[in-house]
């Protein structure tokens, strides 16, 4: 597959805009949604012009992919997989962390865009394969890790949608509770 991912900059002059316009973009995308926000409003932002924009990105919808990308990449630095893996209870307090909800916010607008979107729909689907493969990789003993895989990534979309939705998301020891009781009955059920 070939990526469509954005090219990393080669100066630090290109890597300082490139980080300027993700981070405003980030800001601006989490404060009025995806559809709301224009590449002008973006260069405005910025002090630049629409046309430097495209000097770093092919489009908006380039532009929200790597913001995702990136602020996946620095939560998951800080999240040790392999010793979660054997704690579901953390692993699972990760889908409610406050800090986490503006990425969910994006995660939703990004599905949302994708439907249209080929630049969200290709770099989303690039992005998640490869987050997959790492929860994969961290998963391979575990049977059905396809599918813990998948269940992983559809409580955190599930989340985000609530979020969305501006409902607040449950306390965590009831969250664990709840979860913790969910999981034994359909652990019981599929031991029969």
């Amino acid at each position: 597959m070939t990526s469509v991912l954005p090219a990393a900059p080669v100066t630090p002059k290109a890597a300082a805009t490139r980080k300027r316009l993700l981070e405003l973009s980030a800001r601006l995308f989490i404060e009025r949604g995806y559809d709301a926000v224009s590449l002008r409003d973006i260069a405005g932002e910025a002090g630049l012009t629409k046309g430097a924009i495209y000097g770093h990105f092919r489009s908006k919808g380039q532009l929200l992919v790597e913001v995702i990308r990136i602020q996946l990449d620095e939560r998951d630095a800080q999240f040790d997989l392999e010793a979660n893996a054997t704690d579901p209870g953390a692993a699972f307090d990760l889908f409610i962390d406050p800090g986490s909800r503006e990425l969910r916010l994006l995660q939703i607008d990004a599905a949302a865009a994708a439907r249209h979107d080929p630049d969200v729909a290709a770099g989303t689907e690039e992005v998640n394969a490869l987050r997959e493969a790492w929860i994969l990789s961290t998963l391979q003993d575990i049977e059905n890790a396809e599918t813990v895989a998948f269940v992983i990534s559809a409580l955190s979309a599930g989340v985000g949608v609530q979020e969305a939705h501006a409902r607040q998301v449950p306390d965590t020891e009831e969250w664990r509770r709840t979860l913790r009781k969910m999981f034994n009955a359909a652990f019981r059920e599929t031991r029969r």
